[in-house]
Parts: C-alpha cells; structure tokens; sequence
C-alpha cells in the first residue's frame, strides 16, 4: 500500500503567476470572498502542525496508529555536531520538514551541502517539531538522548529563551525584501507590525490568535506572547522584512515575550529600617513609592517627577538605603550645593557635624566626606582627582549631561558608569527632543545602547545628510517611554499627587555669596562679627542692620542669578522672583535681557495703569518665562497664577509681606501646589534676618493672627480651606544654620527696621556718619560697609 501525504507548501512569490497572486484589498480582514480570501483558505500556509498530523495520518491508511504510520512512512536522517554551538540535520527533501525548519530563529542553510544547520539552543525545541512529523525520523545528536532532551507538551521550556530572541535583533535585513517595515511596542503586554500590504504576511498574520486590525491607521497588533512565533514566521518569508524589537526592550519585557518564567509583579516596601527614622516619616505616599522603585532597580534610576514633588528627599532616603557603600558623591548645580550639604543633616540627624564636603575650589578634595558635593563645572576641572570612583552617586538635574561633547559630560560618565548606584534627578530629562535623554539612559544602563547611532535610529527619525547623521528629530516615543517607565524611570506629574500635596511648599535654598573677592568677604565678615556684639541702643543696631541688608544684597546678586539661569535650563516655563533692592532688580533684568529671556518687572516706578496690563500679559503670554516684582510694589493687587513656583531672591523683615507676595501666584484659580523658594546667604545680613522673622511669626502666632486670617496686614490666603498638611511659614522659617547665641531682641530689631523705608543706606532723622560719633562699634561696622563690593 502507497503512503500519500497531503501536503501543501508554502508559496513562495516566484511560484505565485499573476493568475494566481492575490490582488490587494483596502482591508484584509474583510475581504469578503475575493480571491484573497479563497488562496487563504485553502493554503493556510502557516495551520498548527498538530492539524496537518491528523490529515497525514487520514491519509496514510485506515485506522494504523501514529507509530506504525511513522515506522511505515518516516524519512529518516540524522543530527550530527556542525561548529562548537551549532548542529546539522542530515535528511532528504521533506517540504513539510523544510517548513518547520524555517520556524527556527537560528536557522542557516549551506547550499553547497543542501543541509540545515541550527543552534544548539534550539535542538530541543526542533526535536519537539519532527518528533510531531508522522513522515520524518531524525537520530539524535551522539551522547543525547531524544526522548530526555525533547520537553514534554505541557513543559514552560517550549518558550524561546531570552538569547534566542535577542539573537533575532540582528542580521535581519533583506537586501531581496519587497515590503519592509518594523515592529513597535505600543503598551505593557502589545506591539504593533507598521508594514506595507503583502497578501502572503496578511496569511501569517491571521494564524496569530491574538491578532487585531486597527482600521484608523491599517496596523495589525498582537500580544507579546506571539511575539516569538510571528518573527519566526516573517523570517521565512524571503519577499518581507520587519526590523525587530530592540534588544533593550526584549530584555526589558521577557516575561511577556514568554523568554522567562517570572512575570512583573508589583513592587515590594522596601526594608528602611536601617534609615534615619526622621526621613522615613518624612517621606509623602508617592515619594515612598519611589524609594521602593529605586531599590527594587537596585539603585540605578532616572527620577523625572515634576518639580516640587521632593526629589532631594527621596534620593536622600535612596542614598541612605546604600550608606554602607559610602562615601557619596552629590553632583549638582552650583547654586544649590549649600541647599543639598542643608538637606542631608536636616534629613539624617545621625549624620555627625563634619560629614559633608562642599567643594568650592578646584584645589579641594574631591573625597574627603563621607558625603561630597560638587558643581557640574568644578567637576569638570578636577581631572587629577577623578580617578577615585564612587560607589554611590547622586547627579542633580541631570538633563545637564544631554550634551555628551560638553567637558562637564565628558567628567561625569565614567564616574556613573563605574558606580555601583546611580541616582539621576531632573523634572525635565528632555527638554526637546530624544536625543538629550541618550546620555542619561547610558549613565543609568551603559548595556541598553552601548552606541548613540542605533539609539539615533531608533527614537531620533536619524536620517543620513550630505554632512553627515540628523538626530533631531524623534520616533517611536511610546516606545521610549514605555521602555523607560519600566527599566529605569519614575515619573510622577504634580495634577497626579496633587491630594498629597499640601496648598504651599515652602523651601530653604542656601546660597554662598560669590563673584566678590577675598577683601569683601572680609567686610561681610568683620559685619558679621560686630552684629554678633550687640548695641547699646535702638539706634545703632538700626542702622547696623540696615547697613548690612543693602551689602548683602549686592554680595548675593550673583548667586540669585545663577540660580534664576538654572531654573531656566531646567525647563522651568513660568515663576516670579521678588526682590527689594532696585540693585538686585536691575541685575536680574539685564541677565534675562541678555539671554532673551520674555518677562516682565513690576517696582515702584510702574504706572498703576501698566501693571494689570503686564499682568494679563504674563497669564497668557507663552513667551513670557519671568515675573521680576518688587516686594514692597508688587506685593498686593497683582494676580499671576499661571505661576506656580515664587522665589525669593532677598529676605524681608516684615512677614505678613512676604505672605502677601506668596500669593500672587496661591490665587484663585491656581489649580497646582505652588513651590515657594528662599534664597538665604551665609555670611550675610540674611543670618540676622532669618532669626529675627522667626520671632515675629512666633509672636504673631501667639496673638492668633496666622497666615490665614492676617486679614488686617496682608491679604488673606484663605482662598483654600485650611490643610492639615500644609506647614505655616513659622515652620519654614526654622534656624538652620544660626548659632543660638545670635539671636537679636526681636522687638528692637522690629522697631528698628519697620521704621526705615528707604532702601539707601541710613535712615530719616540721623545719618549713619552722626552715629560714629555715638558709638565706635557701629563706626566701624559703617566704615567695613563703605568698602565697595566688587562682583
């Protein structure tokens, strides 16, 4: 008796004649009963082999048995060693052989031996495959047992491994392809096929359970589950070539992909028992879920949460969680150094007094604290000391690295590469395009895409120019992000947690006046002495004081700058600075003027009729970035809530004031927690003033009159109902750097600084020169503050 196998191959586009090539439909899901429908079913090229089995057994005679069918019918051939990681099938012709062959990623046919060859990884998996064939035997490799080495039907090792799958990430070009088009991940357990129409693809697509035809932008979709077994199907097709998911993304989504056996799960409280037990009860609900997150990634992230969500406590609680692996090292602007050496011993009070190095020249040690904190430029400088590598680093706005030609780039790398635990923060990691987000993903993960160009071609739209590669553009972002929010990135928008937020949050930010020369920080600091002393009279510490505002105001100038200019590279789109000294007015005006910067300026020389106007400008105007105010001018009246970030480029002595200038932004109709920043100077008037505001709220406090019905000296805030959440601005204004010994009497200092209004040195009714004549200590605190200011 005969053995006939019903078998029809997969047709190739040379076999198909123009009779029988399927014309092109507008939809290949509903093609009715064209001829595209009939070719497919009747072909059904790619059916499940276990169907193709029961039709060869049918027709292999009456009721004979799989086995005795195989016995009667089997070509027989044989596995042998081909290479070290390689093995060869030496068989005959078998079309239906030939066809599970060409569902083996790791496929390879030598036309001059006319024989397959395979991976060794895959030898399980293809032994399975013949073993189902009732037409072919092969013998199996010498020293392997087939029965052992083949998996049961039920076993999780019939899933491609993670190497096979990355194996399909390369050399899948087709110079002979006629369609070409790509795969993209388009959500957590999804990718989409973006290709041109081949009737022959359209068959493979229908045999994919999973499958779904988007009928808006004509692309098929499937899980990622079928991921594996439709790339092995488009591989065999000559005519068709689909550019793969990339190796960062297969390693990244391989439980969904089915190349492991443990899915995501939901990330775990991490144990923080080891931490400052201040930090942990500081830490809000979603800043707590990024600490889990940075652990569970063991401590290497990009934390991209908004602006004023906290991202300097949860690195803090980050780094602490690794103390062990100190010392640490906090790379920053250089405007919040001071900012961060403050938050580590306000978070972690078991941290002793001498902990931190701020490095201010580069002549410092860059490792002498157990925490060192750096500015990107000075980094960039101290070359000689970069050979010491941190286990633990923090890199503040990190969106500063996008450039990766720029020296401070060029410092930073191999110190993140060569870290053990890398914690980047910015609230903008790009700021336009994808391109500036390469370098920190290469400090964070150096394997996802250890060259820019496949990276550029990927997410950047690269396209080859007469003068070489363009990378400004972007593609596949939801790719990117969606890679990123599960590799190495949390990211959480203000108007997602805006209920754990409280109306305000306030914020101490620590500068150090620079730009001035060695005699002038020797006339601050006399200043700072002989206020220290105290005075015989009201008088005299009046004038004391106020001689010592106006120089601090020229001596922080140019730390309120470069604080403004970082605020601006970090994306920031709208804030308003306040400040008292048309000195300190003027200068911020000039540098935003000279970076064509868009704001407006409100003092006490603006027309009433103006400053509606400016404001209803600065609310609409996308190109407006800067509000510059006058505390005293712009204090009340004025309404910019397109704002939600205030700062304070100076102190002022009367607290209901700057509440009142707190709420030119906290109005009605802010729909966002406003962020409100001090700037504060050591060394400076600031040290005197802080302390002083303090008591006041204290005695304001006690008298009932809080910030929210300072109805008789400020306007109120009570636009919001009161927050148990929200701190009041006693709380803020908490020493932090002052000795208890330099305390002022609050009621003299009151009365002696309300009573001057007039920003130039002195006051009304005596002149600084007729108090030498009273008192030889402010004499010479006046003749200290004579001496110019050189910024």
């Amino acid at each position: 008796m005969h053995c006939r196998t019903e078998y029809t191959p997969l047709p190739s586009d040379s076999m198909l004649t123009d009779a029988s090539r399927p014309p092109c439909g507008p939809c290949p899901e509903t093609c009715g009963g064209s001829s595209v429908s009939h070719f497919y079913s009747t072909v059904q090229p790619f059916a499940p082999l276990k169907e193709a089995k029961v039709q060869k057994r049918d027709s292999c005679g009456g009721g004979s048995s799989a086995v005795h069918s195989k016995a009667r019918c089997a070509l027989k051939g044989r596995c042998v060693r081909h290479g070290g990681d390689r093995f060869q099938v030496e068989v005959g012709y078998s079309a239906e052989l030939i066809a599970v062959f060409k569902t083996v990623p790791s496929r390879s046919y030598d036309p001059a031996t006319k024989m397959w060859n395979f991976s060794l990884e895959d030898y399980c998996h293809l032994m399975k495959e013949v073993k189902e064939l009732s037409s072919v035997t092969l013998a199996p490799l010498e020293g392997m047992d087939a029965a052992s080495q083949v998996p049961s039907s039920n076993s999780v090792t019939t899933s491609p491994t993670l190497k096979t799958l990355l194996k399909t990430c390369s050399g899948w070009q087709k110079p002979s392809a006629i369609v070409k088009g790509k795969c993209v991940l388009i959500s957590r357990s999804r990718f989409e096929v973006d290709i041109g129409y081949d009737a022959e693809m359209i068959g493979v697509f229908k045999q994919m359970g999973s499958r779904n035809y988007d009928m808006k932008t004509r692309k098929w979709s499937f899980l990622l589950e079928d991921y594996p077994r439709l790339m092995g199907a488009i591989q065999s097709l000559p005519s068709i070539e689909a550019e793969p998911l990339p190796k960062p993304v297969i390693q990244t989504f391989a439980a969904q992909l089915g190349a492991t056996t443990t899915c995501a799960a939901d990330i775990p409280d991490a144990d923080l028992s080891a931490v400052d037990s201040k930090i942990v009860a500081g830490l809000m609900p979603f800043q707590r879920e990024g600490v889990n997150f940075a652990i569970s990634r063991e401590g290497r992230l990009l934390l991209a949460d908004d602006m004023g969500l906290g991202k300097t406590i949860q690195a803090i609680c980050i780094a602490a969680y690794y103390q062990k692996e100190w010392p640490l090292l906090v790379v920053t602007p250089s405007s919040v150094r001071f900012t961060w050496a403050e938050a580590f011993h306000r978070w972690l009070p078991s941290l002793s007094p001498g902990s931190t190095n701020v490095i201010v020249t580069g002549k410092d040690s860059l490792t002498s604290g157990l925490i060192n904190i750096v500015s990107f430029d000075l980094l960039s400088k101290m070359d000689k000391q970069l050979k010491e590598t941190f286990q633990v680093i923090i890199v503040d706005e990190s969106h500063f690295l996008k450039n990766i030609k720029t020296a401070r780039c060029r410092a930073a790398m191999p110190l993140l590469k060569a870290a053990k635990r890398v914690i980047l923060l910015s609230g903008t990691p790009a700021l336009s395009r994808p391109a500036e987000l390469y370098t920190q993903i290469a400090a964070v993960r150096p394997s996802f895409f250890p060259q820019f160009h496949s990276f550029g071609l990927r997410y950047c739209d690269a396209k080859k120019m007469p003068w070489g590669w363009d990378y400004s553009r972007s593609s596949n972002l939801g790719e990117l992000k969606l890679l990123l929010e599960e590799s190495i990135m949390i990211r959480r928008l203000k108007s997602e947690v805006l209920s754990q937020l409280p109306a305000k949050q306030r914020t101490v930010v620590v500068v150090a006046p620079e730009g001035i020369n060695a005699k002038t920080k020797a006339v601050l600091a006399a200043a700072t002495k002989e206020m220290a002393k105290g005075y015989k009279t009201k008088q005299e510490e009046k004038e004391a004081l106020l001689l010592f505002y106006n120089r601090t105001a020229e001596a922080k100038i140019r730390s309120v700058i470069e604080y403004i200019l970082d605020l601006l590279e970090s994306g920031r789109e709208k804030f308003l600075v306040f400040a008292h000294h048309k000195i300190v007015l003027d200068a911020i005006s000039e540098e935003l003027e000279k970076k064509r910067v868009g704001y407006i300026r409100i003092d006490g020389s603006t027309p009433s009729a103006e400053r509606q106007a400016l404001c209803q400008n600065f609310q609409v105007s996308e190109k407006l970035c800067v509000a510059v105010l006058s505390i005293t001018a712009a204090n009340m009246g004025v309404t910019l809530s397109s704002a939600d970030l205030v700062v304070f480029a100076e102190l002022f002595w009367n607290p209901g004031v700057l509440i009142q200038a707190e709420d030119r932004a906290h109005r009605i109709g802010q729909t966002s927690s406003v962020s409100i920043h001090y700037l504060v100077a050591k060394g400076t008037a600031d040290v005197f003033l802080w302390p002083m505001i303090q008591e006041k709220i204290k005695v304001l406090g006690a008298a009932g009159l809080s910030e929210t019905n300072f109805s008789e000296t400020a306007e109120a805030t009570d636009y919001f109902i009161k927050d148990p959440r929200q701190k009041t601005i006693y709380d803020l204004f908490q020493k932090t750097f002052a000795d208890d010994g330099d305390d002022l009497d609050e009621a003299l200092c009151m009365e002696a600084v309300d009573a001057c209004q007039n920003p130039d040195l002195g006051c009304a009714g005596q002149s600084a020169e007729d108090s030498c004549s009273e008192s030889p200590q402010l004499c010479m605190l006046y003749r200290c503050l004579q001496e110019p200011l050189h910024r």
